[in-house]
């Protein structure tokens, strides 16, 4: 028999959090759901690009939908668009990203109230000391351009963005390939050459007795 003091919810049924409020809004002690039009109706996609998966959503359109969607794909890291042109440029301001920041430096300056200001010399862009942003604004772009040197040949790749799992082999098409010309970093040399160095090199002075 129904307790007639519990109201009953009609709709799809909510998150927890979703439960608890309607619950409390209602002035009763407990409200009924219909938990048989919850998960059953949703699905969750892995994301290809961002390797994760996403939100539960309603099936039909994550079938009829979601996974139709295609995009255009930079092979040499994870920069995606729905035009190729776009990952052309996308490689492009790599390089030119590299060109003002390979010797990139933080400024100091003096603000309003004789507050001290920082900015990138590579690009002007305003920089906050706080967790080292300014180093991390430079690191990022050279390490990226760092990255692309080294895949060589970068592949416009036309895929799909959603699957049904991670292990699903989903083909990509190879649209158009880029000659990535360009040396590392120097400070990725500099490490690179020190970290060869070999050890037989470093002899050991004697002791005279």
């Amino acid at each position: 028999m129904v307790n007639q003091n519990v109201k009953e919810y009609q709709g799809n049924l909510p998150s927890s959090r979703e439960r608890q409020r309607i619950v409390n809004e209602s002035g009763r002690d407990a409200v009924m759901f219909d938990a048989n039009s919850d998960e059953s109706s949703k699905i969750k996609l892995w994301d290809l690009i961002d390797e994760s998966w996403t939100e539960p959503l309603e099936k039909d359109m994550a079938m009829n939908h979601y996974l139709r969607k295609v995009a255009y794909k930079c092979s040499a890291c994870n920069e995606t668009s729905l035009f190729e042109d776009e990952i052309k440029r996308h490689c492009a301001q790599v390089k030119s990203g590299h060109e003002t920041h390979s010797e990139a430096e933080l400024l100091q300056g003096i603000g309003e109230h004789g507050i001290p200001t920082f900015a990138c010399s590579g690009c002007g862009a305003p920089m906050s000391m706080r967790k080292n942003q300014g180093q991390k604004h430079i690191d990022t772009i050279n390490n990226r351009y760092d990255v692309h040197v080294k895949a060589g040949s970068i592949e416009i790749l036309l895929t799909h963005k959603y699957a049904m799992s991670p292990s699903v082999d989903v083909p990509k098409q190879v649209i158009e390939t880029i000659q990535f010309a360009g040396k590392p970093s120097v400070e990725l040399q500099e490490n690179h050459s020190v970290s060869e160095e070999p050890r037989s090199s470093r002899k050991r002075k004697r002791r005279r007795r």
